[in-house]
């Protein structure tokens, strides 16, 4: 099983607690799987060394080793491709599994990956995805502004970025960093392609306009878009006042000495009042050809569960079910031991965008730094002589091209 680097610090963590999750009546079995090693009394789980893309599964193949499970973080279709993916559809009927535990549109992102387009479930989601608007206090006390509230919109969070950007006593501020663009376009839930014939959509959907032109608004604040090699960061310089980043990002910051920081829930768009930054949640799957498929259904089961998820909680992980029990345990581990408290509880209460028909032709929103969506922005914000318009008809050529390539794969 390979792990989701966004997730990973936090899987340490959670090792000693996880072993006290009850075990599963199954014969001891031996499962390869790719986090530290946790121990079950009937299941050993080893670390597989290769990493989840065709070079590293191909790599496992040729030493002859089939990792039982796996972390979906990019999307199915290359597992299609390599002939991996197992629907846990049986598995959850065949063990009366109650997926009304996962909190509300969880389950259905998930569905809404098969790259069939059929609604099968090919990952239990054992990690939430959720975001949150981290701001540094001291920035906001220096220029004497209000710090940011829960529920406001892009627009205001524009408005309260351009009073905090801008130089003091030598040193240069930055007001807001989306962190991903993508994290703002995520909340619209929208497909950028037709998934029936592959059309790019990026100059009939508004929501593209409507996203980019939020950029175009941004790029304009005097003093935002600084193309010198100045270095601004939340943590390490400590001169940005506003980022959005992952919920377990809280620890993290939380551990950097002299930093006063917290947090609210991501800004809306008016028209998705309590929508958060949409994405699927780190999830764990079975591989097709794994030989001991029951055993690992098991241990995926056990992730999701109320003491695997009230674990994993703790150690820093945004818990998948409904439990508020789990939700007020968020990294507490790291709470217990730094005295401090944060404005959590609004970042669960973010609704997730209800996303339309999975499209195999993409663009497929990963958060990652190469997500299309991401790239296309990040260039945008640079080229202040490029309108709007312009710009969404050279992407719709740019990715037409990479549809046409993907048909004829096919």
């Amino acid at each position: 099983m390979s792990r989701s680097s966004c997730s990973y610090h936090y899987w340490q963590d959670a090792a000693d607690k996880l072993q006290k999750i009850p075990p599963h009546p199954l014969n001891r079995s031996r499962l390869t799987i790719k986090i530290p090693e946790l121990k079950f009394p009937n299941i050993t789980l080893e670390q597989s060394e290769a990493s989840l893309d065709p070079a590293g599964l191909q790599e496992l193949n040729a030493r002859g080793e089939i990792a039982d499970l796996y972390v979906m973080h990019e999307g199915y279709e290359m597992l299609k491709e390599l002939d991996m993916l197992e629907p846990l559809d049986p598995y959850i009927e065949k063990s009366n599994y109650d997926l009304s535990v996962f909190r509300d549109g969880v389950v259905e992102v998930q569905r809404a990956l098969d790259p069939d387009g059929t609604g099968l479930l090919y990952g239990l989601p054992i990690e939430g995805s959720q975001k949150a608007l981290y701001y540094n206090k001291s920035i906001f006390d220096k220029f004497g502004i209000d710090y940011p509230r829960d529920g406001m919109t892009w627009d205001e969070t524009l408005e309260l970025a351009k009073q905090v950007t801008a130089e003091r006593d030598g040193v240069k501020y930055k007001g807001l960093s989306f962190g991903y663009y993508s994290h703002a376009f995520s909340q619209l839930g929208v497909n950028g392609t037709d998934p029936k014939n592959g059309e790019v959509l990026f100059t009939k959907e508004s929501a593209f306009k409507q996203f980019f032109e939020l950029l175009d608004r941004y790029r304009n604040i005097p003093g935002m878009i600084d193309t010198s090699d100045y270095k601004y960061s939340f943590s390490n310089e400590q001169n940005l006042a506003m980022y959005v980043g992952q919920l377990p990002h809280l620890p993290l910051n939380s551990a950097v000495e002299g930093l006063e920081f917290d947090m609210v829930s991501v800004p809306v768009w008016p028209d998705h009042p309590d929508v958060g930054p949409t994405a699927p949640s780190v999830s764990v799957s079975i591989n097709k050809h794994s030989k001991q498929k029951d055993a690992a259904w098991a241990v995926i089961a056990q992730f999701a569960s109320q003491d695997g998820q009230l674990a994993l909680s703790r150690a820093g992980s945004p818990p998948t079910i409904k439990s508020q029990e789990a939700a007020d345990q968020y990294a507490a581990l790291h709470m217990e031991e730094s005295g401090k408290q944060y404005n959590i509880d609004p970042v669960f209460e973010q609704k997730l965008a209800n996303i339309s028909t999975y499209s195999s032709y993409g663009p497929l929103i990963t958060f990652h730094y190469d997500d299309f969506i991401n790239q296309k922005a990040r260039d945008f914000v640079k080229m202040p002589d490029k309108d709007v318009a312009t710009y969404l008809r050279e992407m719709k050529e740019e990715y037409t091209s990479v549809v046409k390539e993907m048909m004829a794969k096919k």
